[in-house]
């Protein structure tokens, strides 16, 4: 796989992990929810928003599968995205029983507060419903600031990834650069011991020539000596 498509597909598993962590945050503080029917509301639409984005991230992870070249990492990456679709369904399985759950128990506080003998005083009831509004909006915006910093851990491990991924690149454009000289160094010394050979080669002639010479200067001495010598006998 393409070390940029590499990076994408790691970037869109993280996003799976972080929805699916945010969305099992959400349904336990919908099972720990004590508050109103509007509260409930409320954090119910926040995590339909959630479901559908880890529902999108896994259609992504899908069509990414079908687009591998290797038999491989289209296996790997098709058997992750139906994990992740089964782990889709056991949440929002999990959400409407939560939901179900939070509704009951909505209703039988309900019903405990019409026919409660101690009866609450309206202005502490008020403050009582003040208070767990305050709390509930607290616990709201905890969960948005999770969703967003774990936004911001995605967005530094994509740009460390795509650092990384700048290295390798030079890392292998400086691999390749030692090897074309290497090849070229191979070659020059290829020419330098055919050059060798071919002044050994020069050498070996020059000395026969002077051998050659050397025995043609004796020839003619010989023959000056002879020619001398029978012109003193004669």
């Amino acid at each position: 796989m393409p070390q940029d498509d590499q990076v994408y597909v790691n970037v869109v598993k993280q996003d799976i992990v972080k929805y699916d962590v945010t969305v099992k945050s959400l349904i336990q503080e919908i099972r720990e929810h004590n508050g109103t029917q509007a509260e409930l509301d409320e954090l119910g639409s926040f995590v339909h928003s959630r479901i559908n984005q880890l529902r999108e991230q896994i259609e992504e992870l899908k069509r990414l599968a079908q687009e591998q070249d290797s038999e491989s990492d289209r296996n790997a990456l098709a058997e992750e995205a139906n994990k992740s679709e089964k782990m889709l369904h056991d949440n929002h399985r999990a959400f409407r029983n939560a939901v179900l759950a939070a509704k009951l128990s909505i209703n039988q506080r309900s019903k405990d507060e019409l026919f409660s003998k101690a009866e609450v005083p309206d202005e502490g009831e008020g403050v009582l419903r003040q208070r767990d509004r305050m709390s509930r909006e607290i616990m709201i915006k905890k969960s948005s600031q999770l969703t967003d910093d774990l936004l911001t851990v995605t967005r530094l491990i994509r740009d460390n990834t795509e650092k990384s991924s700048k290295t390798v690149d030079r890392l292998v454009e400086g691999s390749q650069t030692i090897g074309t000289t290497q090849e070229e160094l191979k070659t020059m010394g290829s020419v330098i011991g055919q050059a060798r050979k071919i002044l050994n080669k020069y050498g070996r002639r020059e000395n026969t020539d002077k051998l050659l010479i050397f025995l043609g200067l004796v020839f003619f001495l010989a023959s000056c000596l002879v020619v001398i010598r029978n012109r003193f006998i004669f």
